[in-house]
């Protein structure tokens, strides 16, 4: 296990690893590398190829955990009643579906929406939890719940379809209840490595532990200091623990760090230090020492927006906006900071924000090709029954529901049928069954490989989805927006053909589905604007900047008081850690004396993170003399000032 801190450089280490396992003469073939995202396993890839050959590095099994469980199942999964030609279920779908078993068996609670219970049903699968399990705990509406779970599951594969938990959760059923081919994958994949081991949850432990088998030969990297996702479902101690399901382990830390100043790192250094819950580490940087930390007190949420635009400008010389980046714990919170930056004219990319791959006519699309592909997909059905309009109001699509219950089949093949025809208006019958043959008609074009941008061209034409967009959506800028946008979508098919000239439309639609919130976030982030990069923390794992602003260090902001009471302290800690490790030369932290909450003013006092940092690497002050410098004697005094007014009480 390679324990690597923050700007480590553990993906080079992972390189060499690969390369030096390949000149001591092990096949590629026999190395499975898992990623947790399809950008990093590509540059793994790409590494590989630079460090050998681009012939050697084809040879390598380089994935994500959710990618190469699906080429498993596609070869396997009939063996646990499935069909081979399963589609994945988008997120979309998965609280449509959810909405819709609620509904229907009279199990919609209040405070209940289909997104928790997606999240807790997604929780479920990654701790290998079934329904029974759920109806054990002591949750709200627990056996409410668990009955979702169980009709959700039995529905999903009613359609031919796996949700993304599955791809994982029935991998390890696969090879539980199928040990013979266990064997062939052990066999094959010989040599194991695992990166950002600490961000694993409990079936992906499962998963390594069954390929590994006796042989053991595994190898992971990954830092517990930065583990920040326990929220949906990571497991600590699966590195902490690390030595009790390998006994013969070999713990190796790497603690140069190659981004940072050595005073940002004492700081994160001295922070991390309070966890318990942690293997010892220390990083250091032979990059000097660096400027002290500055810990900004504002009036309130303005006047700390209205510091941090100010300081950027002062700072930025009006063309290097790009070296900054303004981390939030909770996304609420960029509201203000947005005003202050328009305000200013200070250019910025919110991340993660109003997602390409979430924008209604995108989902559209998708919903379109889902049902090419899948006829079963009833979900995708309902969705777009009505896209562009056609007369399928709640009226016709309620009768259509009924008759799918009636009859058992999918609703799509029943969009002409006489019993359905006879109750609706003549006009919706007609269009309904023309858009039964356009759908008919698309499945014979896409049966065979290629040409995919062609083909979709050609069936949105068809429905005449583009003039459909002016009447769905006024005034014309916005359905003008939103042709861009399905053009971007068609763009990006026709890249996919050039890349994949004999590729299938299962397989497309595949790739958009193993493109986890991680690679998405990725084309949100990756503008090539010059501006300043607004985002969560959870957002900049990963990423560096040479000047970085914490905003709202305020107790109960961050640390979360949600967090707080739920004993989740430790991570919070962890969270804060990773946001003072995304800095290179400049770390700014700010908090605010009192926050406007809904509709009340409510006094705030600093956040406890701040009292735990080392004084000697602070510089606490105001907005004022943030911008324009005082004297050291007028700094010592406010630093005197602050620190009485603000330490936390009975200390």
């Amino acid at each position: 296990m390679l324990l690597a801190g923050a700007g480590t450089g553990k993906t080079r280490v992972i390189i060499h690893r690969i390369a030096n396992l390949i000149r001591h003469d092990v096949a590629p073939e026999a190395i499975l590398a898992v990623t947790f995202t399809n950008k990093a396993a590509k540059e793994m890839r790409e590494r590989v190829a630079g460090l050998l050959s681009p012939a050697v590095a084809e040879k390598l099994t380089v994935s994500t955990f959710h990618a190469f469980c699906v080429r498993v199942l596609r070869r396997h999964i009939h063996l646990l009643g499935y069909n081979r030609n399963f589609t994945i279920a988008t997120e979309g779908y998965q609280k449509g579906l959810i909405r819709e078993i609620a509904t229907q068996l009279n199990l919609v609670r209040e405070g209940c929406s289909p997104n928790l219970w997606l999240a807790l049903i997604s929780r479920a699968k990654a701790a290998l939890e079934g329904p029974d399990d759920l109806r054990q705990k002591t949750l709200p509406y627990a056996d409410e719940l668990a009955t979702v779970y169980q009709h959700y599951q039995k529905r999903l594969q009613q359609m031919d379809l796996v949700d993304f938990d599955d791809l994982l959760g029935l991998t390890v059923r696969l090879w539980t209840e199928q040990p013979q081919i266990l064997t062939q994958y052990q066999e094959r994949y010989r040599y194991l490595m695992i990166d950002e081991y600490q961000d694993t949850n409990a079936v992906q432990l499962r998963l390594m532990l069954l390929l590994a088998g006796k042989r053991a030969n595994i190898c992971v990297v990954g830092d517990d200091d930065q583990s920040i996702y326990g929220w949906r479902g990571a497991d600590l101690g699966n590195i902490l623990e690390f030595e009790l399901h390998f006994p013969a382990a070999q713990v190796i830390r790497l603690e140069q760090n190659y981004r940072s100043s050595n005073r940002i790192l004492h700081v994160a250094n001295v922070l991390i230090s309070k966890n318990k819950s942690r293997r010892t580490k220390n990083l250091w940087s032979a990059g000097g020492q660096g400027e002290k930390i500055l810990a900004v007190c504002c009036l309130d949420e303005h006047d700390e927006a209205n510091f941090v635009a100010e300081y950027i400008l002062g700072k930025s010389g009006g063309n290097q906006w790009q070296r900054f980046a303004v981390l939030v714990r909770a996304g609420h919170q960029t509201r203000v900071l947005e005003e202050s930056f328009r305000k200013r004219r200070v250019p910025y990319v919110l991340v993660g924000a109003n997602s390409f791959y979430q924008r209604k006519e995108i989902l559209d699309l998708i919903s379109f090709l889902q049902l090419i592909q899948n006829p079963r997909d009833n979900l995708a059905l309902l969705r777009i029954v009505n896209v562009p309009p056609r007369g399928a109001g709640e009226i016709t699509v309620d009768k259509l529901r009924e008759l799918g219950q009636i009859s058992g089949a999918p609703l799509s093949e029943l969009l002409s049928h006489d019993a359905l025809r006879q109750t609706i208006p003549a006009e919706s019958a007609r269009n309904l069954a023309d858009f039964q043959k356009q759908l008919d008609a698309a499945r014979r074009d896409f049966a065979t490989p290629g040409e995919l941008f062609n083909k979709t061209d050609k069936f949105l034409k068809a429905i005449r989805y583009i003039e459909g967009l002016a009447q769905m959506y006024k005034p014309r800028e916005d359905a003008l927006q939103r042709r861009d946008n399905v053009n971007e979508f068609l763009t990006s098919m026709a890249e996919y053909d050039e890349r994949n000239p004999s590729g299938t439309l299962g397989e497309y639609l595949e790739t958009f589905a193993l493109q986890d919130a991680g690679d998405r976030r990725e084309k949100d982030r990756n503008t090539g604007d010059n501006a300043v990069t607004l985002m969560t923390i959870h957002a900049a794992k990963g990423l560096e900047y040479p000047v970085v602003f914490l905003v709202g260090m305020e107790q109960g902001l961050f640390p979360n008081q949600l967090a707080l009471d739920e004993g989740n302290e430790e991570e919070e800690r962890r969270l804060c850690y990773v946001a003072i490790t995304r800095a290179r030369q400049e770390l700014v932290l700010s908090y605010a004396e009192r926050r406007r909450v809904t509709n009340r003013v409510v006094a705030k006092r600093p956040s406890q993170f701040l009292d735990e940092l080392p004084a000697e690497d602070l510089v606490f002050t105001t907005p004022k003399l943030a911008i324009e410098p005082a004297s050291d004697t007028d700094i010592r005094k406010y630093l005197a000032q602050m620190r009485a007014q603000f330490k936390p009480s009975g200390q």
